[in-house]
């Protein structure tokens, strides 16, 4: 069975290809070593989906039509998602992978991801209650889905009392000249909230650092992980938070196992695991168990079963003995150095 994978292996998202494929790999040898999926071994395709709608389309008619994969799991932002659905509809099913929005996917799509809000409200209320934190400054990248945090981001500092002072969107590229710098330091924010990605954080945070503004003002990032903190640098990581429903550093049995088992595989120095590459690695059991569950390999029979009404809770039984697990908390981290140490859970 051909699996492709469609992820962004260049560009500001580029990243987090390495250890995405690592997680990957390792889902497809626990599946192929149980067996694999109705019996046939998985085998893995990649497909670099890069950052333009158009892009993404090509890359998936190339993963579907040419190297003729079964389903597709899609590991890139949201501007994409639709298109791709869109694209793939009735031919495979589409399982999508990353943090977004918490919208309707469209169809042959199941997303298995966490969503902004599930993170973002418990860990606004905690800088409220533990940090004192009550005016916020927004910055995003221009694309859907920060326009969509932001629009999150509105509603939970109302709904706690709070005040957005002010708010940015940059574009969606490396390298950015980061002048709202000044009117940021200037706005009496205590917050600054991030909707950037990849490149574009660690870029956004060297300045913030560069600027002297990481010991006056707090940072909460959206999708700051193990891999985007390695690129900010400890020098630059004073004062920032994150929220998700994995970090590396979460202690639990399947957790350490699931640590053991990608360090065996790839060794000590492998590319650090994120929530990104971790939810990678859930794709491709829950593939396996939407498959077993149907009876059925095929991908337009998989395709059309995505097409009913199932929810992401109902996918997600499957992973109750994976790393985040069948009904994930959400867990508060803070960069400590070029680490993320878990400071609470929710």
């Amino acid at each position: 069975m051909k699996v492709g994978l469609l992820h962004p292996r260049s560009g500001i998202a580029g990243i987090w290809a390495p250890s995405m494929d690592a997680s990957a790999i390792l889902g497809a040898i626990e599946i192929n070593a149980g067996g694999g999926i109705l019996g046939d071994t998985i085998e893995l395709v990649f497909g670099d989906c890069g950052f333009t709608p158009g892009e993404a389309v090509a890359a998936a008619d190339a993963l579907v039509e040419i190297e003729g994969s079964d389903v597709i799991i899609g590991g890139h932002p949201s501007n994409l998602r639709d298109a791709v659905s869109r694209r793939i509809a009735g031919k495979v099913p589409y399982i999508y992978t990353p943090q977004y929005e918490g919208i309707a996917c469209g169809p042959s799509t199941i997303a298995i991801g966490s969503t902004d809000a599930e993170l973002m409200a418990p860990a606004l209320q905690w800088l409220r209650d533990e940090k004192g934190a009550e005016r916020f400054y927004f910055i995003g990248n221009d694309y859907i889905w920060p326009h969509t945090a932001f629009t999150t981001t509105q509603r939970l500092i109302a709904r706690q009392g709070g005040h957005l002072v002010g708010h940015t969107f940059v574009p969606t590229c490396a390298g950015h000249d980061y002048d709202i710098l000044k009117t940021i330091a200037k706005s009496g924010a205590q917050v600054v909230v991030q909707a950037l990605v990849g490149q574009c954080a660690i870029d956004f945070n060297r300045a913030f650092a560069a600027a002297g503004l990481d010991e006056k003002m707090l940072r909460f990032g959206l999708i700051i992980d193990e891999t985007v903190i390695c690129g900010i640098g400890a020098d630059a990581s004073v004062n920032l938070f994150t929220a998700a429903h994995y970090f590396a550093d979460r202690h639990s049995r399947c957790n350490d196992s699931f640590l053991e088992r990608y360090h065996d595989a790839f060794g000590e120095w492998a590319p650090p695991v994120s929530a990104a590459s971790v939810s990678f690695y859930e794709g491709l059991h829950v593939l396996a168990g939407l498959a077993g569950k149907l009876g059925s390999r095929k991908g337009q029979d998989l395709a059309r079963y995505l097409n009913g009404p199932i929810s992401r809770p109902a996918v997600r039984t499957v992973l109750a003995n994976k790393p985040v697990g069948r009904s994930p908390s959400v867990y508060l981290g803070r960069a400590d150095g070029v680490k993320i140490e878990v400071i609470a859970a929710f």
